[in-house]
């Protein structure tokens, strides 16, 4: 059988299940063992529901249904908002939390079609305020 007809969903659910086994022994290396409990309990439920994906593209491979996997173009806005977020990600390490939001909140709402920059900046201010009041005022949280 060649590798373009086996159902996506089987790969998606092999790689989810390695990763739910990498991070599960990843939970042995917590400081506190109880701190693991939870995380782990997520892992089992989310690599139980791996397997019933890859049930399933099992199925329907051996069914001989479309491979699953769309065109090459369907991938580029996925493929950028996964390089934004780590973009974003690594900003805040070196800006801090309120001006890499500043910068990528806006860029993320006009990448996804908002052209209004009264409501760009109006819920930018909005959410950096609302952080702000909350967080750093309110629980008295120092932000990253």
């Amino acid at each position: 059988m060649s590798l373009k007809k086996i159902n996506i969903d089987v790969w998606l659910g092999i790689l989810f299940i390695v990763g739910c086994v990498y991070f599960y022994k990843a939970a042995d290396e917590f400081f506190d063992p109880e701190a693991a409990i939870w995380p782990r309990g997520v892992l089992v439920v989310t690599a139980a529901l791996s397997a019933m994906l890859l049930i399933t593209g099992i199925r329907l491979t051996k069914q001989g249904a479309d491979s699953g996997i769309p065109e090459g173009h369907v991938f580029f806005g996925p493929f950028v908002a996964i390089i934004v977020i780590a973009a974003y990600a690594i900003a805040m390490e070196f800006t801090g939390y309120f001006m890499s939001t500043a910068i990528f909140l806006p860029l993320g709402m006009f990448m996804q079609g908002q052209k209004s920059w009264k409501v760009i900046l109006g819920v930018t201010a909005g959410l950096e305020i609302f952080v702000y009041l909350l967080f750093v005022v309110g629980l008295s949280l120092r932000m990253p």
